[in-house]
């Protein structure tokens, strides 16, 4: 049947292009239900599905190159296959157009993201009609491959650059370890110690500290070489890091008062006072998201155990996964007041600076190393508890020695914060900036024309006169009319 074709649509072409329909320029054809029960995957037929290949066959149903265009599901998304496929019945596919070349025809999908035409109110599905009315801009043949060649070449540049970005975050993650395990191992510090002259010790911190909470909460067990707590739990530090001249081990529960939180459970919505409180999602690596707080019912003989204070320690106590059990955040008293629930154990130190050296020495890869070994379980689950916590070691510095650590800990860190805000700057400019390619490219702003080529009217032109007359008299006039205009 004759193509339509015009000059007037979503917007302004340049001189030689046209608008067409996609059901004209680009047709689509439905694929073919081929359960994985039949399918025999000794074969090398690719076979295609809405997210991409799902599997391969021993034969194909199109023969020949072909995009493939989701119809169900991941509604819109667009494949090329380069040889012969197998697309399944929830999936169109269109064959090689007369009019517009293979991978512009891919693009040209992918830029017009076809997702917006579902009108469906349970599985999203792509409406043939819907698709066939679609407007695609038809630059000449020759211009639509130079097109392509040019988006290619940016594109690949852009993988580049991606590929780049996350070398860079890999390589931060790297000396954000190495930078934590200096400064808790006292390689940080080693020239400052060469210079300095502290006025204690650490085993003098942690004697000033367990009077302290002595004081506070009454006697805590002292620390020995394998330390056991109240329900028997041991650990090991003979094979932890040598230590400085001046540091000593301690234990968290030695230098700090470690607690539970709120169980939440029906009884508390009888309870008349409501707070803000702390759960799991809110806790992550170094970083408390408080973009969703819950509130919780709190009686009065529970608030002072579970009412936060700035600078108390929060650590996850489990998780589905060993690499987030344990992740740990200091609380900066954002919300006043706010409590915790019970799968968050709280550490709270008699010293802003011991909270935060407490704070990277379990952020660091060897406290990261003892958090995974203290939660682990004959089991096979890996959870915290307080008794846990309480018993993983600490190493201790003099205290001058920490403030300095801290101070450069600081530094590194305001330096960190600005390179990963460039690279996540870096990271979200990507997507607009391939879009913004492809608005470049459809709008006849990505390469130069060539008034030489054979306009596209006069190509669809050429290619009506061999077609069969079968349309109506008012389609057929204004595509005349139109392609004159």
């Amino acid at each position: 049947m004759p193509i339509e074709f015009h000059r007037e649509g979503p917007w302004e072409l340049p001189v030689g292009w046209v608008w067409a329909r996609a059901g004209d320029v680009l047709p689509i054809e439905y694929g073919k239900g081929l359960p994985e029960r039949v399918r025999d995957s000794t074969g090398s037929v690719p076979v295609y599905g809405s997210a991409g290949i799902v599997g391969t066959h021993i034969s194909s149903m199109v023969d020949e190159p072909c995009l493939i265009i989701a119809r169900k599901g991941s509604v819109g998304s667009v494949f090329e296959a380069t040889n012969p496929c197998w697309p399944i019945d929830t999936v169109y596919f269109a064959r090689q157009s007369p009019v517009l070349d293979r991978r512009y025809a891919y693009w040209f999908i992918d830029f017009a993201k076809l997702a917006k035409l579902d009108q469906s109110t349970a599985v999203p599905s792509l409406s043939r009609d819907k698709y066939n009315e679609v407007q695609i801009a038809v630059p000449p043949l020759a211009e639509q491959r130079r097109i392509v060649s040019r988006i290619d070449q940016l594109f690949t540049e852009i993988v580049d650059g991606e590929t780049t970005l996350t070398r860079a975050r890999d390589d931060l993650d790297t000396w954000r370890r190495a930078l934590l395990k200096a400064a808790v191992t006292g390689e940080l510090t080693r020239e400052w110690r060469e210079h300095s002259r502290p006025n204690e010790t650490g085993e003098d911190v942690v004697e000033r500290l367990r009077l302290a909470l002595a004081q506070a909460l009454g006697a805590i067990v002292r620390f020995g070489r394998r330390v056991t707590v109240e329900d028997q739990i041991e650990v090991d530090v003979a094979n932890l890091p040598e230590l400085p001249s001046g540091w000593c081990w301690s234990r968290v529960g030695e230098i700090g008062h470690v607690s539970g939180g709120l169980t939440k459970n029906p009884a508390r919505a009888e309870i008349d006072r409501k707070l803000p409180f702390l759960r799991v999602a809110n806790v992550q690596y170094g970083d408390l998201d408080l973009t969703e707080m819950h509130e919780i019912g709190v009686s009065n003989s529970e608030l002072d155990r579970v009412l936060l204070q700035q600078n108390d320690l929060l650590i996850v106590e489990g998780n589905g996964s060993v690499d987030q059990i344990g992740r740990c955040a200091i609380w900066t008293g954002e919300i006043v007041p706010c409590v915790h629930q019970n799968h968050l154990i709280k550490a709270r130190f008699v010293d802003a600076e011991i909270a935060q050296w407490a704070f990277h020495w379990l952020m660091s890869p060897h406290g990261r190393q003892l958090v995974t070994t203290v939660a682990s379980s004959t089991s096979g689950l890996h959870t915290l508890s307080i008794s846990k916590i309480r018993a993983i070691p600490v190493p201790v510095p003099p205290f001058m020695e920490i403030v300095e650590i801290l101070k450069v800990l600081s530094a590194e860190t305001d330096a960190e914060g600005t390179i990963e805000v460039e690279l996540s700057t870096g990271s979200k400019t990507i997507d607009p900036l391939r879009q913004a390619i492809l608005k470049a490219a459809f709008e006849g702003r990505l390469v130069q024309q060539d008034p030489s080529e054979e306009p596209a009217d006069r190509l669809l032109a050429r290619l009506n006169e061999c077609a069969p007359q079968s349309r109506s008299r008012a389609r057929r006039s204004r595509s005349v009319v139109e392609a004159n205009a």
